[in-house]
């Protein structure tokens, strides 16, 4: 049987920004590389960051937390895939955001489970989705 591998949506990779989250406990029991993130969560990551009144204090925990998690590019591959992805929900009458259409791209071409609080990835066809967070 193959491991699963964890592709963090954003709702859940800020949680850990707090080093106290309980999210720590589940994520600890992972190795390294069966849970990261991709660069539109990164990116998602950095505008919190950036637009907090703590950017000094925030930018560190950033920089540290990115440090842990293996980064899924979006590459040639999740370029197609999103491709598609937005005409399958385009074509059934169901849009996301379009951050969100990224991260189900990478989370779909790699074969990555989405932790997520976010009820609207549950529309993309073929997307694996947990809720770590309740």
């Amino acid at each position: 049987m193959a491991v699963k591998r964890y592709l963090l949506d954003t709702n859940h990779a800020g949680t850990l920004l707090h080093e106290s989250a309980s999210l720590w406990n589940r994520v600890g029991n992972l190795d390294g590389e069966q849970c990261g993130l991709c660069m539109p969560c990164v990116g998602e990551l950095w505008f919190m960051v950036l637009n907090s009144g703590r950017v000094r204090t925030n930018r560190g925990k950033l920089e540290a937390l990115l440090r842990q998690f293996v980064i899924w590019p979006f590459d040639a591959n999740a370029a197609i895939e999103f491709g598609t992805l937005r005409v399958e929900l385009r074509k059934a009458g169901k849009p996301i955001p379009t951050f969100d259409v990224l991260i189900a791209a990478i989370a779909r071409v790699n074969d990555l489970v989405l932790p997520t609080a976010d009820h609207h990835f549950q529309v993309v066809d073929g997307l694996k989705i947990e809720n770590w967070l309740g």
